[in-house]
C-alpha cells in the first residue's frame, strides 16, 4: 500500500477523535514521543476499524503499538507522518517550534564541531556554557559559525605580539612621568575586526560569546570591564574617569596643574585615564586619601569644603580609578575605603582592601550604628536576598549583615563618613 492510499476505514468519522487526541499528544510532547492516550469514546464503526489493525484494545492507546501497525500498513513514515496523511497535520503553533527545535539543534552542533577543532583544551567547555546559558537562542547554524569565527579572529588577534592600540601621547619635555603603553582599544579593536566599532558593546552576541571565551582562556571570573581589561582590551581611555575633590598634586605636569587648580578653586574634577598614563600623579608622603564607592560623597566633600582628598569609585572602580589610587599609594599616600553595606559594596570593599586600601568606618560596630539610627529615625532599610561574602578586615561584619540582611547605602551614613574621616585628617 502507497502512503497516498488511506484505507477509508481509517478516515472513519468514529477514529477522528483517536487521531486528535494522538495528535495533541506529539504537538505538546514532540513527535520522537511515546506513551499512551486515553481512548476515547469510539462508535461501533470506529472500534471495528481499530481493532481491525490493533487487535485487542483497552482504554489506552499504546503509542508505539499504533505506530507500527500504521507504518505496516504503509500509512507514513512514522506515527507523526501518518497522522498527517490521515488528515491531522501538526498544528501552527507545535510546527513553529519543531522549526525551532531543528534550528537550535543546527546550531548546538554547528558550535560544537567548530569548538572541537580549536587547539585549546577549554574550547569544548566554552561551548558547552554558551548553550548552558542560553546564548544560542534564536540563532541558526549560519549564525553561530559567524559569531564562532569572529570569536577565532578576536583570539587569535589577541595571541599576536603587536596589537592595534590608540596612538600614545608623548608628554611635554620636563614630565615626571613616562607614558604607559595603553591597553587596546575595545572600540578600535571591534572596528578594525568586524568593521564596526560597536560589535563588541555590551549586550551584543559576539561580546558575550568573546566574554566568556575570554574567561575560559584566562581562567578567571571577572566579567564586565574587569575581564576585559584582564585581557589587554580597555573600553577607552577617556570614559570612566576617576572623579577626585582636593589631591594635593605636587608634581608640575599639566595634570598636576589642573589638579592643583581645582583644589584651590574648591572643585572636583573627573581625571581621565588618558591623562593618568601621560602623567603619573604624586601626592605629598602620609596624605590621606578617603576612597569612597558613590558620587554622592564627593559632591557634599565638595559642598562642605572638606579639607582632606576624596575619590569616588563610582561603583566597581575603572581602570582610572585603580591607576590614580596607585600613583597615590607609590608616593607615600594612605588609603581608606568606605562603600555601601551590602553584598556588592562589602564585596569592593574586599577588593579595595587587597589593593591597599585600608577600610573606614565598615566594621560590623559601624553597620549595627547605622541600622539603630534608621531604627530611630523610622526609616525602613531595604533587605538584601543573599548573604555577603567574606569580610577579613572584620570577620563580625559578615556574620552582622548575613544576619540582619539590611542595606546600609553610603549616602545614609554620609555625615557620619565624612566629618569621621576629617577629623581623623585634622588630627
Amino acid at each position: 500500500m502507497t502512503p497516498d492510499r488511506v484505507p477509508e476505514s481509517l478516515r472513519e468519522a468514529d477514529l477522528q477523535p483517536v487521531w486528535a487526541a494522538v495528535r495533541r499528544y506529539l504537538d505538546r510532547h514532540g513527535p520522537q514521543q511515546r506513551g499512551s492516550v486515553a481512548l476515547p469514546g469510539l462508535g461501533p464503526t470506529g472500534e471495528m476499524a481499530l481493532r481491525s489493525m490493533l487487535g485487542r484494545i483497552t482504554k489506552r492507546l499504546d503509542l508505539a503499538r499504533l505506530e507500527t501497525a500504521l507504518m505496516d500498513l504503509g500509512i507514513g513514515r512514522d506515527l507523526d507522518d501518518s497522522l498527517t496523511r490521515l488528515g491531522h497535520p501538526p498544528s501552527a503553533p507545535a510546527a513553529r517550534r519543531r522549526v525551532d527545535r531543528v534550528r537550535a539543534d543546527a546550531a548546538r552542533q554547528s558550535l560544537r564541531k567548530t569548538a572541537a577543532s580549536w587547539p585549546e583544551p577549554w574550547a569544548t567547555e566554552w561551548a558547552g556554557g554558551l548553550i548552558s546559558d542560553g546564548l544560542l537562542g534564536g540563532l541558526d547554524d549560519r549564525d553561530v559559525e559567524t559569531l564562532v569565527r569572529d570569536v577565532r579572529r578576536l583570539l587569535d588577534r589577541l595571541d599576536q605580539s603587536e596589537l592595534p592600540s590608540a596612538p600614545q601621547v608623548s608628554p611635554p619635555t620636563g614630565s615626571l612621568a613616562q607614558v604607559e603603553p595603553p591597553l587596546t582599544s575595545r572600540t578600535e579593536l571591534a572596528a578594525t575586526l568586524f568593521g564596526s566599532s560597536h560589535a563588541l558593546d555590551p549586550g551584543t552576541k559576539l561580546a558575550s560569546f568573546a566574554a566568556r571565551a575570554l574567561r575560559c582562556r584566562l581562567d578567571v571570573a571577572s566579567r564586565g570591564r574587569e575581564l576585559w581589561e584582564a585581557a589587554g582590551i580597555q573600553a577607552d581611555r577617556v570614559s570612566a574617569p576617576a572623579l577626585v575633590w582636593a589631591v594635593p598634586a605636587m608634581g608640575r605636569s599639566a595634570l598636576d596643574r589642573l589638579l592643583r587648580t581645582a583644589a584651590e578653586g574648591a572643585l572636583p574634577v573627573h581625571v581621565s585615564l588618558l591623562a593618568l598614563q601621560c602623567h603619573s600623579v604624586s601626592v605629598p608622603t602620609g596624605t590621606l586619601v578617603l576612597v569612597v564607592e558613590n558620587p554622592r560623597l564627593v559632591e557634599a566633600a565638595t559642598e562642605r569644603g572638606l579639607d582632606c582628598c576624596v575619590v569616588a569609585t563610582n561603583g566597581n572602580p575603572s581602570t582610572a580609578v585603580t591607576t590614580l589610587l596607585d600613583q597615590m599609594r607609590r608616593s607615600g599616600a594612605s588609603l581608606w575605603y568606605h562603600g555601601d553595606f551590602d553584598p556588592t559594596g562589602i564585596a569592593i570593599c574586599g577588593r579595595m582592601q587587597d589593593s591597599g586600601c585600608r577600610p573606614w568606618m565598615m566594621a560590623a560596630d559601624d553597620y549595627r550604628h547605622a541600622i539603630r539610627r534608621a531604627e530611630c529615625d523610622g526609616v525602613r532599610l531595604d533587605r538584601a536576598i543573599k548573604d555577603c561574602g567574606p569580610t577579613p578586615w572584620d570577620p563580625q561584619l559578615e556574620a552582622a549583615f548575613n544576619d540582619e540582611r539590611l542595606i546600609v547605602h553610603e549616602e545614609y551614613v554620609l555625615d557620619d563618613v565624612l566629618s569621621g574621616f576629617a577629623h581623623m585628617a585634622v588630627g
